[in-house]
């Protein structure tokens, strides 16, 4: 699972605590107020409260977490990069839907609209419209979404440098691991050694063992990295790709 994967669903399960907390957009006035929460539209009017839930306010935050939610489950092409950001967008989309659903039916020629419990009353009370904290962590959502599904979810370097800390510092076995990392290939850690398909590689005081077909014999470092490069390009042929990898 990468790093831009996991920093995405973060992302998008912090919009949507967020939104839980504090309302996405807002209507504040004397007396008056309107709050886009989840569930809907809050209003109150001389401290008379009334939910309205326009339905695309349901679709902001499933689409947002779905967002978050795709990469993670979904890993073995780009699809679902492309999807994830199709979802975000899709989110920002019926967020600007849902906005225009109070500006045409709960606000009218400078009138705002409270319902009443026999109908709706219209009254001209001042009043300011304000986005809050959710609304620019959607906005967060759609820019890492489209920047994972442009460079196919690589675009930090924090694995690459924890790498170079393994390969530059320990024994040779520290090096070994640090160089299969770094070219992608994946291990299993052995006692004292690490194996790659049916290839291993041992740490016996200060010399490295090759087994290979059950014979064992004393190698240099590059010809252990070689062999055990070797074994990885045979595995990954016979294997699925890496993550977000396939077309």
């Amino acid at each position: 699972m990468r790093l831009e994967a996991v920093i995405q669903l973060i992302i998008a399960a912090s919009f949507v605590a967020s939104w839980f907390v504090t309302p996405i957009w807002a209507i504040k006035g004397i007396n008056y107020s309107i709050y886009l929460t989840p569930l809907g539209y809050v209003v109150i009017f001389f401290g008379n409260k009334a939910l309205v839930p326009p339905p695309t306010v349901f679709a902001v935050w499933l689409f947002a977490l779905d967002a978050g939610l795709v990469p993670i489950i979904w890993r073995k092409t780009r699809y679902p990069l492309y999807l994830s950001m199709i979802l975000a967008v899709l989110s920002l989309t019926m967020l600007v839907d849902t906005v225009l659903f109070q500006q045409r039916y709960l606000q009218v020629r400078g009138y705002v609209t409270s319902p009443t419990p026999n109908g709706y009353i219209y009254v001209q009370l001042p009043h300011v419209s304000v986005f809050e904290v959710p609304f620019y962590i959607l906005l967060a959502l759609v820019v890492i979404t489209v920047v994972n599904s442009v460079t196919g979810a690589k675009w930090t370097n924090v694995q690459v440098i924890i790498r170079r800390r393994k390969i530059t510092g320990g024994n040779q076995l520290d090096v070994i691991k640090g160089v299969l990392d770094r070219v992608g290939v994946k291990y299993e850690d052995v006692d004292n050694g690490v194996r790659v398909g049916g290839t291993m590689v041992l740490l016996k005081g200060n010399s490295l063992i090759l087994v290979k077909d059950s014979i064992e014999t004393e190698v240099s470092l590059d010809v252990a990295l070689a062999e055990l490069v070797r074994a990885g390009a045979d595995q990954l042929i016979r294997t699925a790709g890496d993550d977000y990898e396939g077309e």
